[in-house]
């Protein structure tokens, strides 16, 4: 009868004690969690201060980390060093953007009038600047005679 109420109190002991470990480790995992994402958007936030005051290392670091997000989030970024700053890879990243942002094959047909000719300025102007890929779009779309106006 004892040795059934010690393994009783001894298994309720090792339970608890499995119990506060594993809840420790949860919260600890939970704030280290936490503590990414905050530092993750601190970077971004750290990128984007750069980005303003025409940082084009910035810019690329802050394309690669706009990947995770829907594509529209980054045509402000794109749009602001095209036209602040004239960088000719922002002129091209606006156009794929925005192609991007309709998520499915052949965007550039599904978009209304304004907004592809607005998507093509930003290409074309890519393309002047000296984009290669850039010029490989517009070279590839107008042999399959897409118009570009």
């Amino acid at each position: 009868m004892k040795s059934k109420l010690l393994y009783g109190i001894s298994a309720l002991i090792i339970g608890i004690i499995i119990g506060v470990i594993s809840t420790r480790f949860y919260e600890r995992r939970e704030i280290t969690e936490i503590n990414s994402s905050r530092l993750a958007l601190s970077s971004i936030d750290n990128l984007k201060s750069k980005v303003l005051h025409g940082d084009i290392e910035a810019y690329t670091k802050l394309r690669g980390e706009y990947r995770d997000y829907p594509p529209e989030n980054f045509l402000f970024w794109a749009m602001y060093m095209a036209n602040k700053y004239d960088y000719a890879y922002a002129y091209e990243d606006v156009f794929r953007t925005m192609e991007e942002s309709y998520n499915i094959d052949s965007a550039i047909f599904n978009m209304d009038d304004k907004t592809r000719k607005f998507a093509f300025t930003y290409l074309k102007m890519a393309a002047q600047k000296g984009d290669s890929s850039a010029m490989a779009t517009l070279n590839d779309m107008l042999a399959k005679q897409i118009a570009t106006d």
